[in-house]
């Protein structure tokens, strides 16, 4: 199912290609197509992950998952800032190294691989992403060098957050024709996101997705690096081992934590105009290496746990 998901994702990414080298359209196109992604579908997509029904045993998983993605994010954020100087990580390098694809990839993949239970804890790593990905995300990729406070905290995604916070505290639920809106916008990020980054290489030669000795050592720190260090991390602290029920759920977790980059760096790079052709690199790359590193981080998680 992971096998089939990844090149399912792929061949999107293909069309892309091959509609810009057949000049049905044109690369200056992504820009708009981004704006919809980031400005429209995204935001759906983050309300309805929001669309979930709470019991107790639930809301305990869905705290720790949130509080383990969260940690993650300052992990990796000092990772980076470590590695920066001496391995010339600029903006781009270390976003894709921060920042895995949690929506486009994760959610839909653990529905199958896992079962529909699942996806709920797979949805609190949603929070975390979303809040860093536009503050510190954002703030890096455009170069600014401080987080604008009023630009991360109204964009739509961090509106969508706050939207689905309240959903999921009241307990309000969609009325059935917006709820299937929201779910059709939604499912058109994945697809929608590959196809820009297809577009994207096809300004280039193909040869160069390949060539890039930089796009090898970033997905080895995203894929592999970073996610062993985590693991490694959570066994230190003894937290699975006094409470082995939540074995399962963080094992979703380190799913999401061990995914190729997110589409949304790409879809910053394009908008910002800061090295949109090495994002989406980076991010192809990533999907083609994640075959074999989300499996073997999997592998990794059952040998320390005992799954």
């Amino acid at each position: 199912m992971l096998v089939s998901k990844l090149c399912s994702m792929m061949l999107e990414a293909v069309i892309g290609f091959l509609i810009v080298r057949i000049k049905m359209f044109q690369v200056k196109d992504t820009r708009m197509l981004s704006r919809l992604v980031v400005d429209i579908f995204t935001p759906c997509l983050i309300i309805n992950a929001f669309q979930i029904d709470i019991t107790p045993e639930r809301e305990r998983g869905f705290v720790v998952a949130l509080i383990v993605s969260t940690a993650y994010y300052f992990v990796a954020i000092l990772f980076t800032r470590i590695l920066a100087r001496p391995l010339h990580l600029d903006a781009i390098d270390r976003t894709t190294i921060i920042y895995p694809n949690v929506g486009n990839l994760i959610l839909p993949l653990v529905s199958m691989v896992l079962g529909d239970e699942m996806v709920f804890y797979a949805s609190a790593m949603q929070i975390p992403f979303n809040i860093f990905v536009w503050t510190h995300g954002m703030s890096a990729i455009e170069g600014s060098g401080k987080i604008n406070l009023k630009k991360a905290l109204l964009n739509s995604n961090m509106i969508a957050i706050f939207i689905g916070i309240a959903f999921l505290l009241t307990g309000f639920k969609l009325p059935d024709v917006l709820s299937t809106t929201m779910t059709g916008f939604g499912s058109m990020v994945g697809p929608l996101s590959m196809l820009v980054i297809g577009m994207q290489i096809a300004d280039s030669k193909l040869s160069d997705v390949f060539t890039c000795k930089k796009a090898y050592l970033i997905s080895c720190l995203k894929l592999l690096v970073l996610p062993s260090l985590m693991l490694l991390l959570l066994f230190a602290t003894g937290i699975l081992k006094n409470h082995p029920d939540l074995i399962p759920v963080l094992q979703v977790t380190f799913m999401a934590i061990a995914a190729p980059p997110a589409a949304t760096i790409s879809q910053l790079a394009i908008i910002s105009d800061n090295q949109p052709l090495k994002a989406s690199i980076y991010n192809m790359l990533g999907i083609i290496f994640c075959v074999i590193t989300i499996p073997l981080i999997i592998q990794f998680y059952s040998f320390l746990f005992a799954v």
